[in-house]
């Protein structure tokens, strides 16, 4: 059984995710920020064995309402290092969605490694049991990036 957090402890990493924000993106006090993460599923068949790997990766997600923009910044779980920033901006995405089901956020772009790039955002995590992504607790923040996103961003 997972460990839970303290909210004192979600509410300090929430509040260090936005000061790596801060630091590694110009311009950044112009975008509200919240917690994301993503799982990407990796799987490869052998004649016998499926192997599944799962990878997990932590971001700041940065928004601008008025711009129609949103900045993602990978960072490490610890939250001593991130990763380079990339800018999305809702006229130049290919498809931007959030699934029914899985409350899931995917967003196409040529711009990103991989044309796409899927993360949820919870309102709060307390008991991570495989220690993967950062605990935080950001239920209001978290609300207003979904209300953001399905009127402002989705396409």
């Amino acid at each position: 059984m997972a460990k839970k957090i303290s909210d004192e402890e979600c509410t300090a990493n929430y509040e260090r995710l936005v000061q790596l924000f801060r630091e590694a993106v110009p311009g950044a006090d112009r975008f509200s920020v919240v917690a994301g993460y993503g799982m990407d599923v990796g799987m490869t068949n052998f004649i016998v064995v499926r192997q599944t790997t799962y990878t997990y990766s932590n971001y700041a997600v940065g928004y601008d309402e008025r711009e129609n923009e949103i900045v993602i910044l990978p960072v490490d779980r610890d939250l001593s290092a991130y990763g380079n920033a990339f800018s999305l901006n809702r006229d130049t995405v290919i498809k931007a969605k959030q699934s029914w089901l899985s409350k899931e956020i995917t967003i196409r772009d040529n711009s990103l490694p991989k044309k796409y790039i899927q993360f949820s955002v919870p309102e709060w995590i307390n008991d991570d049991e495989d220690e993967v992504v950062i605990a935080v607790k950001q239920v209001e923040q978290a609300k207003d990036f979904i209300e953001f996103f399905k009127t402002r961003f989705t396409k």
